[in-house]
């Protein structure tokens, strides 16, 4: 049986309604649904991490009021039903596994008991991020209401009815008209309504007449560019959402490693005072043992010169018998500290006190504060005293072999830039798991000083090294590195108009070359 043309139309105009309703009332909500409870699942599950984050960073500095900041990370937010510390009661420090007992530590809002059971199923979306401080082992317990999300979803509901019934009822009367024609140009139009349907919004149907055919084929040209250009302005709007969000997460990022630097800053400026405080308590006698360490071998000289003078002098006048007792005394003396004994002592006290005062001179140079001006400093000076300040973590295992040029003092902090040394030696000695070699070199290339300190350790792989200045990336295992030393150096070679540079070959050693400008430009 033939079908009338008539009948294709409408059978064509249905399905489309059909498939078009079927998209618009069930399959793109239910996606736009998913899409928008998954993306707010993360979003808890990212402010719960964060929470835990800064609870474990404020208990591990012994900050209990951080302990608060960092839970009023989230209580702005109106979505907020409760945010609770839960202490695991079975946790004993020690490490072992027990099973874990939480009872509830701290909750905010105070007036909110901490049961999820209490709220209806669906009302609230709850993430537990565990933690592990110093002091204390946990989860953070972060319930947010779904109020927002179930607005959205009745918003994408009801706006899906809306559509389907709008372009239902469109397709009702197109349908109409359509009928009352058989040619060319609703063939033409009903094949473009296909590929309209079909995704393509680049089709348009040309009008050959004024009539009702004409006009409708005038209304589909611009239902499709109106839909093009709706879905041009959709796709800008999610670009500039993906953005915005990917903006807010660097910030937090950017926020978060700020916070860690200024902790590792504050802590390094207690240390310096605390080290520059020890250095001058020590210098003033260990000054007062090595003055007094030639007067005394004077003296010792002295004495010696005049027993020899009173040996000369019994011989000559031979009076040896008279002397006699003495001689004894003397020969017991003698026997009991010898004049080599004395000198060797001396050697020994003079010997300490220098060892001493480069220790000291050593602390007093690492740890002098910076202020907010560049100060003149010897680069070869400042490695000298990093160096005194670890020899105690390499000797006898170690071998650094310096190649010191003749370089100019620079404008620097010269406390921070001791801090860099500290930081590359540090992993440097670490990095040469038994014997092995550092070599440091310093030369004046142009107008930069030029620092180069090469170990031949482990090596650093190509992947590590992309990665090796950003915050918080460590290879060292938990609990044993921050991941913020070579960060915050980064940052301060960059705040001295400088540069630092990695070159490394796994299993062949790293380098680190730092390049400091002479002269500074002058402050506005």
């Amino acid at each position: 049986m033939r079908i009338k043309l008539k009948t294709k139309i409408w059978l064509t105009v249905f399905t489309i309604v059909l498939l078009f309703s079927f998209f618009t009332l069930f399959y793109f909500p239910a996606q736009q649904e998913k899409y928008l409870l998954a993306n707010y699942s993360n979003e808890v599950e990212n402010l719960a991490k964060t929470v835990a984050l800064g609870v474990r960073i404020a208990n591990n500095d012994e900050n209990y009021e951080g302990i608060k900041e960092a839970m009023r990370f989230v209580t702005d937010d109106h979505r907020l039903k409760f945010v609770s510390i839960l202490e695991d009661t079975s946790y004993n420090g020690t490490g072992k596994q027990n099973p874990k007992k939480y009872a509830v530590f701290k909750t905010i809002p105070d007036s909110v008991e901490a049961d999820t059971l209490k709220y209806p199923p669906g009302s609230i979306i709850v993430k537990s991020v565990p933690f592990t401080a110093k002091t204390i082992s946990g989860a953070i317990l972060l319930a947010f209401s779904t109020a927002d999300i179930n607005k959205s979803k009745m918003k994408i509901r009801i706006t899906s009815l809306i559509v389907s019934g709008a372009v239902f009822f469109i397709s009702i009367l197109i349908g109409f008209w359509l009928s009352r024609h058989i040619s060319i140009p609703v063939l033409a139009l009903r094949d473009a309504a296909h590929r309209v349907g079909e995704g393509d919004l680049t089709q348009r149907v040309k009008s050959h007449s004024s009539d009702e055919i004409g006009e409708l084929s005038k209304a589909f040209n611009k239902m499709v560019e109106d839909l093009g250009q709706a879905t041009q302005e959709l796709n800008k709007a999610n670009f500039n959402l993906a953005h915005t969000n990917k903006t807010l997460y660097d910030t937090v990022d950017n926020l978060k490693a700020t916070q860690q630097q200024l902790i590792q800053a504050e802590k390094m400026a207690s240390l310096g005072e605390l080290t520059a405080g020890i250095a001058h308590e020590i210098n003033n006698p260990i000054n007062f043992v090595s003055a007094n360490i030639q007067p005394l071998k004077d003296d010792m000289a002295d004495i010696l010169k005049i027993v020899a003078d009173y040996e000369k002098i019994i011989k000559e006048k031979k009076l040896e018998k008279e002397f006699e007792e003495v001689r004894q005394s003397n020969q017991e003396a003698v026997q009991k500290m010898t004049i080599q004994e004395i000198h060797d002592l001396l050697k020994g006290i003079e010997e300490g006190a220098r060892r001493t005062s480069e220790i000291v001179r050593g602390l007093r140079n690492f740890s002098r504060m910076d202020q907010n001006v560049f100060k003149k400093a010897n680069m070869n000076d400042s490695l000298e005293s990093t160096l005194t300040l670890l020899h105690s973590t390499y000797k006898n295992r170690i071998t650094v072999v310096k190649d010191y040029g003749n370089i100019p003092d620079i404008d620097c902090f010269p406390g921070q830039l001791n801090q860099v040394f500290m930081n590359i030696l540090s992993n440097a000695i670490q990095a040469i798991p038994q014997e092995g070699r550092i070599f440091i070199k310093t030369w004046l290339q142009g107008n930069m000083v030029k620092i180069s300190m090469k170990d031949t350790g482990t090596g650093i792989t190509e992947d590590v090294q992309n990665k090796i200045f950003d915050p918080f990336f460590t290879t060292k295992e938990v609990g044993k590195g921050t991941g913020l030393g070579l960060s915050i150096s980064y940052g301060i070679v960059e705040k001295h108009n400088g540069k630092i540079e990695v070159f490394s070959t796994p299993g062949k050693g790293a380098e680190f070359i730092i390049s400091i400008p002479i002269q500074q430009p002058l402050r506005g």
